[in-house]
């Protein structure tokens, strides 16, 4: 065990970065004793009534933190919380709970606890981290359903005091948000993976969270002083009166970069000796174009096309696509906006979508694969965008494209859709441009086919690193092993970027490393032609971009192609 009084350091595997300093306070959710009695027979209706009233409580809930975050503009974050509000819309959690309150004639409470811990097992029987992962959202919503059935519904943030460092074994995203409104400085957890719904809600409000550090190998104190490094995913416990004053220095020279990084916000995108490089925004909802106007105004790299129709009961039509579509490209007031098409399956589905049981829902029937199965499907949104395009600056992309076929395939009922727009509307949609993402080693080496069947390829560095390195990015004991700073992933970037650059077209990063200023330098030197990022991320990847040379980047990606291992390429960005 380790000593109380001494300083001790701790190495985790940091998902938000940042820098904390608070008082250390554990929060432990206990597992709550579920009341157990029947029901007579005449108050079966009453009792399934008492349920319902607690679903629409639950739905309540989440929607006051969404309505929250989105005053805080947190769109993203307010997004990854319609994964509760679908699970409370679930049949499992309505119809069958209801069903089995009559068969049963026992209280919600426990119908509704028996029947989770029934779902658990089974989902802990099939080992497979994406039904896992969905596991823990169903966890929360059931603690939220659990206490609004026995009214008791509560924060388990509400004794923390303010700014402490909160040590919990498992953190969900809407913990997250709770957190925040009493102050919460920084979190370390036992388990999370970097692609979790909690980091990601973590980095979009600047929270640090450092995970896999083992809570039974550490003797915790009860109160005193840590200190949590969300850059190297260190945690100090019990610091000295030096390490104190070495971390309060790097808090104060962050929080007076962040205010310079506000006033840049209107400044021109590009390198310090007059290199221009497009920045980008990742949008998945209409109320984000508003909070891009305000920022200045910028294209959109990426438009999350499924987010929006997500809770709909139905698959979306052709027309009500087009009226968002269009809504959208009017708001945008001429600036440039990706369209990515449908990317259903793996972890996102419509209510209106028959799910199939796959052992394997990532490397299944997904995005571009779904899509050419479903062809009417598919060609109902392609005629909404074409349809949109008369309104503004717009591009289609097509996602997980594995082989040239798919890429054909989709070009093919894209003219069909332009083609019947023609014979039956008497419409002539202008030229789109079209473009592929690069998420699969497949599609990277035969980048250079693609290209000539492209107007742009853009890179999602997110799957790529996962199917590069066959690492599950959401298996958090492998976060150790899921990095873009391997190798193999810095030398495919490279090898899309020169093959693009022989057809003529642009390439852009849109996934997770573009949002990583310590990436920024290295993705301008490898000749990247445009970084698209959560808008929260904007004014950091800015200002990295002003404080590059591109002649330097050009000469720090050529260091960075040498190396042999991760390790190296992180020492270079850390040196950097």
């Amino acid at each position: 065990m380790i000593a109380k009084l001494q300083e001790t350091r701790v190495k985790g595997i940091p998902l938000s970065r940042g820098i904390a300093i608070g008082p250390i306070f554990f929060v432990d959710i206990p597992e709550e004793p579920i009341p157990e009695y029947a029901i007579a027979s005449i108050g079966i209706e009453e009792e399934i009534g008492r349920y319902r009233a607690a679903v629409a409580e639950g739905m309540s809930e989440i929607e006051r933190l969404q309505a929250d975050l989105m005053v805080e503009q947190n769109v993203e974050s307010a997004a990854i919380l319609d994964a509760h509000l679908y699970i409370l819309q679930d049949p499992l959690m309505t119809v069958e709970v209801e069903n089995e309150i009559r068969r049963l004639g026992m209280n919600a409470e426990y119908v509704f606890d028996r029947m989770m811990k029934q779902y658990q097992t089974k989902f802990n029987a099939i080992k497979d981290p994406f039904f896992l992962d969905r596991l823990k959202d169903i966890r929360d919503v059931s603690r939220r359903l659990i206490g609004c059935l026995r009214k008791d519904v509560r924060s388990y943030f509400q004794e923390v005091p303010p700014k402490a460092i909160v040590f919990i074994r498992e953190l969900s995203p809407s913990s997250v948000v709770d957190a925040c409104a009493h102050s919460v400085a920084a979190f370390v957890t036992q388990g999370g993976g970097a692609a979790s719904h909690a980091a990601i809600v973590s980095k979009a409000k600047r929270i640090p969270l450092v995970t896999s550090i083992d809570f039974n190998q550490i003797e915790l104190p009860t109160e005193g002083l840590v200190i949590i490094d969300g850059e190297t995913g260190d945690v100090i416990i019990n610091p000295d009166a030096e390490t104190i004053k070495e971390y309060s220095r790097r808090i104060k020279d962050s929080e007076v970069a962040l205010k310079q990084l506000e006033a840049e916000v209107a400044f021109k995108t590009e390198t310090y000796d007059g290199h221009s490089i497009q920045l980008s925004a990742n949008i998945s909802l209409t109320e984000e174009v508003e909070i891009l106007h305000k920022q200045g105004g910028c294209a959109v790299g990426l438009f999350r096309s499924e987010y929006i129709f997500l809770s709909d009961e139905d698959l979306p039509n052709e027309e009500k696509q087009f009226q968002t579509y269009r809504q959208i490209i009017q708001e945008m007031r001429g600036q440039p906006i990706v369209i990515r098409v449908f990317d259903l399956g793996g972890d996102k589905y419509m209510l209106g979508q028959k799910m199939t049981y796959e052992s394997n829902p990532f490397l299944g029937c997904r995005a571009i694969r779904f899509l050419l199965r479903e062809r009417r499907f598919f060609k109902s949104q392609l005629k909404a965008i074409l349809r949109a395009r008369a309104y503004g600056d717009l591009s289609i992309m097509f996602p997980m494209v594995s082989t040239l076929g798919e890429i054909q395939e989709a070009k093919t009922l894209l003219k069909e859709a332009q083609l019947e727009l023609q014979l039956c509307h008497g419409l002539h949609p202008e030229p789109v441009r079209i473009g592929c993402m690069i998420e699969v080693p497949s599609a990277a080496v035969m980048a250079d086919v693609l290209a000539k069947e492209c107007d742009f390829l853009s890179i999602g560095t997110n799957d790529l690193v996962q199917y590069s390195l066959a690492v599950d990015r959401g298996n958090h004991t492998l976060n150790d092993l899921y990095t873009p700073a391997d190798p193999s992933i810095i030398r495919l970037i490279k090898h899309i970027v020169i093959t693009a650059n022989r057809e003529g077209i642009p390439v852009s990063i849109c996934g997770e490393v573009a949002a990583d200023r310590r990436f920024t330098a290295l993705l301008l030197g490898l000749g990247v032609h445009e970084l698209s990022v959560s808008i929260c991320h904007m004014a950091e990847i800015k200002a990295a971009i002003r404080s590059c040379s591109i002649v330097e980047a050009v000469q720090f990606a050529d260091r960075v192609l040498m190396c042999k291992t991760a390790a190296e390429v992180e020492e270079l960005l850390r040196s950097r």
